[in-house]
């Protein structure tokens, strides 16, 4: 038995030689009867993956193989005591297709000895080394992208999810569920396109579904942790408005304290010397003593509400940074669109990178080598 695996060109001429070129469709497909169970028209042949499947017992082998054995068949149903042709299949099915065709149809006269093994060389790759580096490289730094938007995703589904409750061991059980939704968001649509591309349609379907589910799950996060800050922001600055009056009427109130103390009166560290010399000169029983004591403390009182007067003034100038802030702010863009952005980068960005590096470095079906004895099915 040749190689499973051959040119488009060859595959034309053995399926012209076996008659079964009017029998395929404009999707190059064609039906035929099923050499393991018998079922009418029940093995389908496939010329884009080059695959003869039966859906009814799990037969599945190279299409060139087929062809092969079915001309080999013909020739050998002329001689008496022709050994049975054996092609091995998918070792699960075909164990399970191998049981069934031996309950259905025996063989009469012949034993089968031995298991000829299918080797399919893999096909050279298109394209050069070049190219396939350059592309490794893309799908890195995609992948890397998506799993860092995808943490931004996590982090802000895990600040909003978390804080809808009060409780801390729910705001802890809610907070990780919207991590789990982003890690299904990204992950979802690489599932999607290995089951679509490998004819596993309802499976696809599936895992569309729970894809979406994740993704609209961390735009709903993301978009909330947002408006929470917005929110946030805008008491914050409501707050410092409503304040803002009070804090200029203080202001105004300590000036004219100020104002009220005589302007001859002297700093706190001359009048604290001055008490210190006349103590030493033991005069304190004196009227300048007791003068210059309540002197100090009114240069005491206006030094603290020249303090606060600063801190005030302070705080108004922290209000005006606010406002500005705030300004800045709403020139942003929207809180979900920005969850929708985010969320694109994340579970497109990761997709696209698994399935490229898949498609670069995994196996294809055509591509596959059976290793080691397997179960025959026998034709």
């Amino acid at each position: 038995m040749g190689d499973a695996i051959t040119f488009p060109d060859k595959l034309h001429r053995a399926i012209e030689e076996a008659g079964l070129l009017d029998q395929f469709d404009h999707r190059g497909q064609a039906q035929v009867d099923c050499p393991a169970c018998g079922k009418e028209d029940g093995l389908r042949l496939t010329l884009h993956n080059g695959r003869a499947q039966c859906h009814g017992c799990g037969l599945d082998g190279p299409l060139m193989t087929y062809l092969r054995e079915r001309e080999q068949a013909d020739i050998w149903a002329e001689e008496p005591c022709a050994p049975a042709e054996i092609i091995v299949f998918d070792p699960v099915r075909a164990q399970n297709a191998a049981a069934r065709a031996a309950s259905s149809a025996p063989l009469q006269k012949e034993e089968v000895t031995e298991a000829i093994i299918v080797e399919a060389k893999p096909k050279q790759r298109s394209g050069k080394v070049g190219e396939r580096l350059i592309m490794t490289l893309l799908a890195l730094l995609f992948l890397l992208a998506g799993l860092a938007a995808a943490g931004l995703s996590a982090f802000a589904n895990y600040q909003a999810f978390s804080g809808s409750v009060s409780d801390p061991i729910q705001a802890q059980i809610w907070g990780w569920a919207g991590v789990i939704a982003s890690v299904c968001s990204f992950g979802g649509f690489t599932f999607f396109w290995w089951h679509m591309s490998a004819g596993r349609h309802s499976e696809g379907i599936r895992a569309l579904v729970f894809a979406l589910a994740g993704a609209a799950t961390s735009i709903a996060g993301t978009a909330m942790f947002m408006e929470n800050n917005a929110a946030s922001e805008a008491a914050t600055r409501a707050q410092a408005v409503s304040s803002r009056a009070v804090i200029e009427a203080q202001i105004e109130d300590w000036s004219r304290q100020v104002r009220a103390i005589p302007a001859e009166t002297r700093s706190v560290e001359g009048l604290e010397a001055y008490l210190r010399g006349v103590e030493a000169a033991g005069r304190t029983h004196q009227k300048p003593y007791r003068d210059a004591q309540n002197e100090l403390g009114l240069a005491k009182r206006r030094d603290d509400l020249e303090v606060q007067i600063a801190e005030a003034r302070t705080t108004l100038l922290g209000e005006g940074t606010i406002d500005v802030a705030v300004q800045a702010q709403r020139q942003n863009l929207p809180g979900w669109l920005f969850a929708l952005m985010l969320e694109v980068f994340s579970s497109q960005g990761t997709s696209i990178a698994f399935v490229s590096l898949l498609l670069l470095y995994g196996r294809s079906q055509s591509e596959q080598i059976v290793q080691g004895p397997l179960e025959p099915m026998i034709v």
